[in-house]
């Protein structure tokens, strides 16, 4: 009954008799305003990840970025220097080193790892989860006993053994944390997908000759999609802090051109007396806290608005 409703309302919208999708969207927003908050740092962080450094084709820049500096930039005469405007808003590293522009640097690793990570780890969860629940059987316990071992693991000591033994690099960083964002995922899958089969017009398509994939593409997937959403947006902030985690233990995707915030983290503990430079580790950890933070609003306000049972109770964001 809901997915009718649903369908309803975008027949509705389309036809110009609801209100718009702006509208439904600004509704929404002005409902959950956490949740907007959320949205607009990520906003942010995704256009300091496309427009904060140079965009270059075949080694030609097509469109300059408005990072103030280089990352690598440096100014030993200037170096630990605290936050100034407009020359340095963040202050500087122990070897002058803009730390604004550092931090916009840092966005594209961060949003790059955060997306292509919760992505992949998301498809590999539906495949497995979808596949676990619907054969059942034999096939369900042997998936879900090994996703119980890998979760029964410690993530961080894993995570770091793995890439040390793989290198670190950007890839590298991303398989790991993608192993680890599958067995949870799926068993969210799996769950939905129990619950989805229970239904009468599962049965239905089955009597009139549906086979597996047509269920699972018609019936299945367009009911796992809104807890998949909230999943994702949740997960997302989950991994970029996984990847700083990485990169303040040096095993990260650090680069000198790309800077993770992470690793600026590391190399602000390694001067000490934080006491004296404080904005050192204050500028990557309030980088690091506002963008998980931000994903983690908007999952819960996606959450509130995707889920019928939640709709008008003012629950959440």
């Amino acid at each position: 009954m809901a997915a009718t409703a649903d369908v309803a309302e975008i027949a509705l919208e389309t036809r110009g008799d609801s209100p718009g999708f702006w509208k439904t969207w600004g509704r929404h927003a002005r409902n959950k305003p956490l949740g907007a908050i959320g949205a607009v740092f990520i906003l942010i962080l995704i256009v300091a990840a496309i427009f904060g450094q140079d965009i270059s084709v075949g080694g030609e820049t097509i469109i300059p970025g408005f990072s103030p500096y280089p990352a690598s930039e440096t100014d030993i005469i200037n170096k630990l220097g605290a936050p100034t405007w407009p020359d340095h808003i963040a202050g500087t590293d122990s070897l002058g080193r803009d730390l604004f522009s550092r931090i916009i640097f840092g966005a594209r690793p961060a949003i790059i790892i955060g997306i292509v990570a919760t992505g992949l780890g998301i498809l590999g969860g539906m495949i497995i989860g979808m596949t676990s629940a619907y054969a059942g059987g034999a096939t369900d316990l042997l998936l879900q006993r090994i996703s119980d071992a890998f979760q029964a693991l410690p993530p961080l000591l894993l995570m770091m053994t793995l890439v040390t033994v793989l290198t670190p690099s950007m890839t590298t960083v991303i398989l790991v944390i993608v192993i680890f964002l599958i067995p949870g995922t799926q068993r969210v899958v799996r769950g939905t997908v129990f619950s989805t089969l229970e239904n009468t017009y599962i049965e239905a398509a089955r009597t009139i000759g549906a086979g597996p994939l047509r269920i699972i593409a018609w019936h299945i997937l367009p009911n796992i999609m809104a807890p998949i959403l909230v999943i994702a947006s949740v997960t997302i902030g989950g991994t970029i802090l996984a990847e700083a985690a990485l990169s303040f233990l040096g095993l990260g995707a650090n680069s000198a051109e790309n800077p993770t915030w992470g690793f600026i983290l590391f190399e602000a503990t390694q001067r000490g007396n934080l006491d004296r430079w404080p904005w050192l580790a204050l500028t990557p950890g309030a980088a690091i806290t506002l963008i998980v933070l931000a994903f983690n609003l908007l999952g819960d306000a996606l959450r509130d608005v995707l889920d019928p049972r939640l709709r008008g109770t003012g629950a959440g964001a």
